[in-house]
């Protein structure tokens, strides 16, 4: 059973509860990103483009996570307990209005993957070349020279594509994928371009990394990824959320896996004359380009991380904390969100420490501390977009103009006889009004046939 909260009011108080549990010093009705706890190459780079280039550093901050969190794929994963191990994808949204400069940030940081998918590209093309020229010799031509295989293109970022070939690529790179969309609703909407169900099911699995089984009637030999590895970011419009995320999604739990940067307030600076240090991007670029290498060179298989017993200690803690939210909120969206949080912290820890030292066996309690940081700030960003979904006058917007009319013109408590007529006045005919009258975001049921409009302050989520 949902429970009633006051939209205005309830969200505020969950805010000022989370920061109350995780011992937070944050200025009430603030929630800036928490920058100072990356290592100081991402931190100085994320400052530096804000510097110069007016990145918010919201944006820049969850760019850096989400591309990160890309190149290390499969090659880690954190022992949380025994059964429960966590690699660290993660699914991430920037929030702002158009101008709110939330692409140039994608595309700057995640420049260097793109830059080592180019190379991959360039190699596959001059392979697939010598393949071709191989099919086209003889057979006894064939014979006399040394085999070529098919070459296989492995790649990080992928921008336009259909699922068949999101799973071939997921396929073909077991190290795994990030899909970097500029207009997320573009995303949502391609989806389900190329099937009648619903494909974000496929995403759920994903995002928990199970193994999956993708079985086609013109294929033979079915495609097994036994870890499907996917990170996901993209900007999006607040007044885009409820097209976006709409009530399926979050009742399938693909809302609640999302990490939302939605800073409050976010201003047209000037232009300036400012220039980046060029080192703070070659340092990030190295980074990238040295992980990637050490990888390939090693070939290693997955290296799986402790805790030191403090940062084991800490995160217990917290997640004990986390657990009150949960139980404060039974059966609602806000306990789902919360109970997330448990896999989100452990994915960031993991980031963050080897963003740290991409040679880590370990989790410390400084990358912990990191963790309950961001995900401090990225749990109120989500109540945020909650509340921005669920808020019954953007749902009045989206009606047709009969029934907006039909809404503002009720009293604040009617009954249905009262109801079905005005609805008349309206070209509703009776059945379809009292239709109407279920839609919760709207309208209370006090009793068999009295209603109240929620009038934008009771609200299930």
């Amino acid at each position: 059973m949902k429970k009633s909260v006051n939209q205005n009011s309830g969200l505020h108080n969950l805010s000022k509860a989370i920061d109350e549990s995780m011992n937070s010093k944050i200025i009430e009705h603030e929630n800036p990103f928490p920058v100072d706890v990356f290592p100081r190459i991402f931190k100085d780079l994320a400052e530096g483009l804000y510097t110069t280039l007016n990145f918010p550093i919201d944006y820049t901050g969850t760019a850096i996570l989400s591309a990160i969190s890309s190149v290390i794929g499969t090659t880690v994963k954190v022992k949380v307990r025994p059964g429960w191990e966590e690699y660290g994808s993660l699914y991430a949204c920037i929030v702002g209005n158009a101008g709110a400069n939330k692409s140039y940030p994608l595309s700057t940081i995640f420049r260097p993957l793109k830059e080592l998918d180019q190379v991959s590209h360039d190699e596959y093309v001059k392979k697939m070349k010598a393949f071709i020229a191989y099919s086209n010799l003889s057979a006894k031509k064939r014979e006399e020279s040394d085999p070529v295989t098919e070459p296989v293109l492995t790649k990080m970022v992928l921008t336009n594509f259909t699922p068949e070939i999101l799973n071939k690529r997921l396929n073909d790179n077991p190290r795994g994928c990030v899909v970097l969309s500029d207009e997320m609703a573009s995303f949502f909407e391609g989806m389900n371009n190329y099937s009648k169900n619903d494909n974000s099911s496929n995403y759920l699995s994903f995002w928990s990394n199970q193994s999956t089984t993708i079985d086609r009637v013109k294929e033979k030999i079915p495609l097994l990824i036994p870890t499907p590895y996917l990170c996901i970011i993209g900007g999006i419009q607040p007044r885009i959320l409820k097209k976006v995320f709409k009530i399926e999604k979050i009742n399938s739990g693909f809302f609640q896996r999302f990490l939302f940067a939605y800073p409050k307030h976010i201003y047209k600076k000037p232009i300036n004359d400012e220039e980046l240090n060029p080192k703070l991007m070659i340092e990030y670029s190295d980074y990238i380009k040295n992980y990637v290498e050490q990888i390939n060179s090693e070939k290693a298989k997955t290296t799986v991380l402790e805790w030191t017993k403090e940062a084991k200690d800490h995160f217990f803690k917290w997640q004990a904390n986390n657990c009150e939210i949960v139980n404060q909120n039974p059966g609602t969206i806000v306990s789902e969100i919360a109970t997330k949080y448990d896999n989100h912290f452990v994915r960031l820890a993991l980031i963050i420490q080897m963003m740290s030292d991409s040679t880590s066996k370990e989790i410390t309690l400084e990358s912990v501390k990191a963790s309950k940081k961001l995900c401090q700030y990225f749990m109120k960003c989500a109540f945020e977009v909650l509340s921005k979904i669920q808020n019954p006058k953007n749902h009045i917007e989206d009606l047709s103009e009969n029934k907006k009319l039909f809404y503002h013109d009720l009293q604040n408590e009617f009954t249905t006889a009262e109801a079905v007529s005005l609805a008349d006045k309206f070209g509703i005919k009776e059945r379809r009004a009292k239709e109407f009258l279920n839609d919760s975001k709207l309208f209370t049921k006090i009793k068999h046939g009295l209603y109240r409009k929620n009038n934008n302050t009771n609200q299930d989520i």
